[in-house]
């Protein structure tokens, strides 16, 4: 037992001011060992440290009132909850989530089938990934991909398998041609990741390095999808270098590129999407705060956003970038998937992150909608007319298919600007 720690008075600070020194280390040291001991019992856990799902910090009451953020209607609908959902009409595909284990993977069809999710798309995982702490890097991939291709065994309709890499390891040619031999579906590259990531290789050398060219050749002769995050605010250069070099890379670059919050930044990420005629995106947004900052960015300038996506519904695909592992409940998994179909589908909806106001909504036409949740999806996977993966265990491209992939269009360098 810890003994009661004796806080010095005002009184006895202004006499001697070696108390107030004295009582700060006393209680530094005090701290130390409870923060440790802590530590040592969530790291005995296979997992790690995975960060726990928290509420709110409680504003101060004494804070100026803030100005009422547009993405939310100014009076509440007391009947709107965070449940609410239309009646569905279309099949989903997923595009984009990170499960550790099969058991994640199973929590998650469960939500697949109430939303008429069809397929999802798993991304291959660091051990960072799964705990956002710093100490650890791109450890334990190797073991996340192989659960991935095992799940894709056992549910080969339900989910595909995007493996992903270590950049600095030798011999990834040959690593990623053996996945696809055995069932890979893509894979999953966090080479353009800007700063906040763990140790490792999440930005080792630039997107160009040549160390990169036959991972990219073997992609764009092969027609293999890749999921690119990139932060395009910080590497858009060094992207298009390589689209330029291989401008029929079958790419998905997330989360709008980190280009979503301006006009000038949608136009030109626009002039990207313009150009080369493979390139996707998501609108998917990840972790919790990200996942807010970008509904709000969406639905405070809402009609262009919606327009944005209507005139881009043939590239950008649903996804929600969950990063699935024992510490999130049923209730965050069905919230999450649940609030991406509101903020595309319904005109007002109550965002479950931010439940005081109803959040305006894109309230996008069916058209959209369902290139967004089918037809684009289908288009980048390559899927077949009755809905199956190319399989690429007997090798890939079929005989006969040579150069860039039939039916596409030529590059563009004519930007049509985006209206106000």
């Amino acid at each position: 037992m810890l003994g009661k720690l004796e806080i010095p008075t005002d009184q006895m600070f202004k006499r001697s001011p070696r108390a107030l020194c004295t009582a700060l280390l006393a209680a530094a040291l005090v701290w130390t060992p409870l923060q440790g001991a802590a530590q040592t019992s969530q790291d005995d856990l296979d997992l790690g440290d995975a960060p726990k799902l928290g509420a709110p910090l409680p504003v101060k009451q004494d804070e100026p009132q803030k100005r009422r953020n547009l993405a939310y209607l100014s009076k509440d609908i007391p009947e709107l909850t965070i449940s609410d959902l239309p009646p569905r009409r279309f099949r989903i595909i997923d595009i984009h989530e990170h499960v550790l284990n099969e058991a994640e993977a199973l929590r998650l069809m469960e939500v697949m089938d109430e939303l008429q999710v069809e397929r999802t798309c798993l991304m291959g995982s660091s051990r960072f990934t799964f705990t956002l702490n710093r100490r650890h890097g791109f450890e334990r991939f190797l073991r996340n991909n192989e659960a991935l291709l095992d799940i894709k065994r056992k549910y080969p309709d339900r989910f595909c398998a995007f493996v992903t890499i270590d950049p600095l390891m030798d011999g990834n040619l040959e690593l990623l041609q053996d996945y696809v031999r055995r069932g890979a579906d893509g894979l999953k590259l966090y080479l353009g990741h800007g700063g906040g990531t763990g140790k490792g290789p999440f930005r080792p050398y630039p997107l160009d390095d040549p160390r990169m060219m036959p991972i990219y050749e073997f992609a764009q002769r092969t027609q293999f999808p890749l999921v690119f995050h990139v932060n395009l605010l910080k590497f858009q250069d060094e992207f298009v270098r390589v689209m330029e070099a291989f401008p029929y890379l079958r790419a998905n670059i997330p989360h709008f590129g980190l280009k979503k919050n301006t006009k000038a930044r949608l136009e030109d990420f626009a002039s990207l999407l313009d150009r080369y005629p493979n390139l996707y995106s998501d609108i998917s947004f990840g972790w919790d705060d990200i996942h807010t900052q970008g509904f709000e960015a969406l639905a405070k300038w809402r009609t262009r956003s919606r327009d944005y996506l209507v005139r881009y519904a043939d590239r950008f695909m649903f996804g929600s970038d969950m990063v699935l592992e024992p510490f999130k409940t049923e209730d965050y998994i069905i919230n999450t998937l649940r609030s991406y179909v509101q903020l595309l589908e319904m005109k007002r909806f109550r965002f479950f992150r931010e439940p005081d106001l109803p959040m305006h909504g894109l309230a996008l036409p069916d058209s959209a909608l369902k290139a967004i949740y089918e037809d684009t999806p289908r288009r980048f996977l390559l899927l077949d007319d009755e809905g199956r993966l190319p399989d690429r265990t007997q090798g890939w491209p079929p005989p006969g298919w040579e150069g860039p992939p039939p039916g596409l269009p030529p590059l563009v360098k004519e930007v049509v600007p985006l209206s106000d």
